[in-house]
Parts: structure tokens; C-alpha cells; sequence
């Protein structure tokens, strides 16, 4: 009977090891989610790691099972919807429920736009230590230590490594490259673009069928991968040869960005246009590093 027992209960264990998560198999499962979010709302990958393995206990709390809350997120005022209650700092406190974990790391990052977190995003993306800080001096939590607990998860492992994949390509300015297109048969393309500043400046010299230009713009940024602008250069006509003529070129832009690991890929359409009395339509597509 007494081999029975001590059977059961370490067969229970077993199972009861089985169903709690590690902390490296939180890390596997969340970091891309963390990254994603990371891009969107510019929060270290670091820090929402390390919320989510402190407040979730690496996923295994009641209330992350549960209810799918990561980031011990209570309901507030404004939260209209589901709800849990827990003990917590006061008896039966409510606490916020949701479908799906990936909607506790989203809803996590709207949280942390509220007024009271603004400091924090005037911190660099790598700089995972003031946010720490900045979220204990903010109130996120009462626990003093709150900031040395998010430091020694980041450091122990190595989550500070997720912040470099947008941060690299966030501090890069210049790029050069090629684009192909019609009418403009191929350019050479040099871009400044300043995502923090929301602009962009471009140098381009292209060849179409029966001429070359020299064409110096910029614009704005709407977002990091759509901007709109204006060019103006020269542009000279060589179907005759015996008679080059050089001429003002003018064109209004639009641009679509799309990262690709620490480059650029990108698509222009523009109007352009030396007279104003014909106006060209011209699409390219290139490649800059």
C-alpha cells in the first residue's frame, strides 16, 4: 500500500512538471510575439519578455492559465471586457480575461501608452535598463524591487538580444541601390530616410529609352513604410544627338518601404512631368542596402 502511494504521488509530480511551462520554453514560445509587438509599438522585446515571465511566473500562473493574463493587468475603469477575480494588493480585485495570450501582449502594449508611461518611450529600444526603471518609478508595480527583478530575468537570459533585430534597422539612415522600372528603365538610388523625424531625402540618376536625369527629392514619412514627396532635376533628351537639350523635370512621388532584414526594398510611383503639358507615369522598384 505504502509503495502504492509513494507511486501515485510521484507519477502526480510528473505530470504536474509536465504541464508547468520552463522559462526557456516561455522564451521560445512568446519572443516572436514580443518582436512583433516590439515593431508596432516600439517597446523593448526585452521588457514584455520579462513582464510577461514575472507577472505570468513563465506562464503558469492561475491567472495567465486561465484567463490568458500576462501582465497581471486589472481592469480600470475603461475595460469593457471580460473579467476575473483575484486576490491580490485587496481581496476579490478584478483583473482582465482574454481569448487568446496574444491579445494580453497587445492589449499590454496599449497600456503602456497611457499618459503616465510617455517618458518611458524618450528611452532607446536597447536601453532595456531605464525602461525597467522607468515602469517602477511609473507605478506599474508596488513591488520595490520591481525593476532589479526585470533587469536580472533580461540579463540571466539574454533577452536583450530581440531588441537589436528592429533597433539595427531603425538607427540606419543610408541606403543605395539599384531600381528597375518603367519608364525610367534603371536608376541609381541613394535614400536618407529618418523614421524617428519622419522624412526622407533621395538622390536618383536614371536612364529611360530617349533619356537621362538627374532628379534630387524628399517628402514625408506617414509611416515607416509609406511616404509621399516631391523631385525636381534635369533631365536631358537624347533621341538626337546633334541636338541635346537639357530641361527641368518635376514629379510628385510616393513611396512604399518595406524592411528586409537590415535593407530596404523600395517601390516608387510618381508623376512626372517637364512642361507641365505631358505628364508621365512612372513605376520602379529597387532593391537598397
Amino acid at each position: 500500500m505504502a509503495n502504492r502511494l509513494v507511486l501515485f504521488l510521484l507519477l502526480f509530480s510528473i505530470q504536474l512538471s509536465a504541464q508547468n511551462m520552463t522559462r526557456k520554453g516561455y522564451i521560445a514560445k512568446y519572443k516572436d510575439e514580443a518582436i512583433y509587438q516590439m515593431k508596432k509599438y516600439k517597446i523593448p522585446a526585452s521588457i514584455k519578455l520579462a513582464q510577461g515571465i514575472l507577472e505570468s511566473g513563465d506562464g503558469n500562473s492561475e491567472l495567465a492559465k486561465k484567463s490568458n493574463n500576462h501582465f497581471g493587468i486589472k481592469c480600470h475603469s475603461n475595460w469593457d471586457g471580460d473579467r476575473v477575480y483575484y486576490n491580490d494588493d485587496d481581496e476579490n480585485e478584478c483583473f482582465r480575461k482574454y481569448n487568446k495570450v496574444k491579445d494580453s501582449y497587445d492589449d499590454h502594449s496599449k497600456f503602456l501608452l497611457k499618459p503616465r508611461y510617455a517618458n518611458l518611450f524618450e528611452c532607446k529600444l536597447t536601453d532595456y535598463k531605464s525602461w525597467a526603471k522607468g515602469l517602477k518609478n511609473a507605478g506599474y508595480a508596488t513591488n520595490p524591487n520591481y525593476a532589479k527583478l526585470l533587469i536580472k530575468i533580461i540579463k540571466e537570459n539574454d533577452l536583450n538580444q530581440y531588441d537589436l533585430e528592429v533597433n539595427e534597422l531603425s538607427n540606419k539612415y543610408f541606403f543605395s541601390g539599384f531600381s528597375f522600372g518603367w519608364t525610367d528603365l534603371i536608376s541609381q538610388s541613394v535614400l536618407y530616410k529618418n523614421n524617428k523625424k519622419k522624412y526622407y531625402l533621395h538622390f536618383r540618376a536614371t536612364a529611360a529609352i530617349d533619356n537621362l536625369a538627374l532628379m534630387l527629392g524628399g517628402g514625408k514619412l506617414i509611416t515607416t513604410k509609406i511616404g509621399f514627396g516631391t523631385d525636381f532635376g534635369f533631365i536631358t533628351q537624347t533621341g538626337d544627338i546633334n541636338k541635346i537639350e537639357l530641361k527641368p523635370n518635376y514629379s510628385l512621388s510616393s513611396h512604399f518601404f518595406i524592411p528586409y532584414k537590415n535593407n530596404q526594398i523600395n517601390i516608387r510611383f510618381s508623376l512626372s512631368t517637364t512642361d507641365a503639358k505631358k505628364v508621365n507615369p512612372v513605376i520602379s522598384i529597387g532593391f537598397l542596402r
